[in-house]
């Protein structure tokens, strides 16, 4: 609430559950996603609604990848481990390393 300038905020995503919370305790699980967006370092994956993570350049193989369209593309589904949650950060770290994958492409 901002008295000064007669103004009232509110939200309706303060009310709804943190779909990161049931992550919290999930380090180590493995399940699939789907790459949303590809970075210069890493791609975006989501593995539930409202709940995305990273995989990092270097999670991907063991062998250095520069960019990760030499190995996955937007849309598609890939097999990822939870690494990492921070609640506080609100982010979730992943990785494709030593997991199968459909259509792994090599290069």
């Amino acid at each position: 609430m901002d008295t000064r300038r007669g103004q009232v905020q509110l939200s309706l995503k303060a009310l709804q559950e943190d779909p990161l919370v049931p992550f919290a305790d999930q380090a180590g699980m493995v399940t699939t996603g789907r790459v949303t967006k590809l970075i210069p370092f890493g791609a975006f994956v989501r593995i539930a609604d409202g709940v995305e993570g990273l995989v990092h350049n270097t999670e991907f193989r063991d062998e250095p990848v520069e960019h990760p369209g030499q190995i996955v593309s937007e849309g598609e589904e890939i097999t990822v481990r939870i690494t990492e949650v921070d609640l506080v950060r609100r982010r979730l770290t992943l990785s494709a390393r030593n997991l199968p994958q459909n259509g792994k492409r090599s290069s």
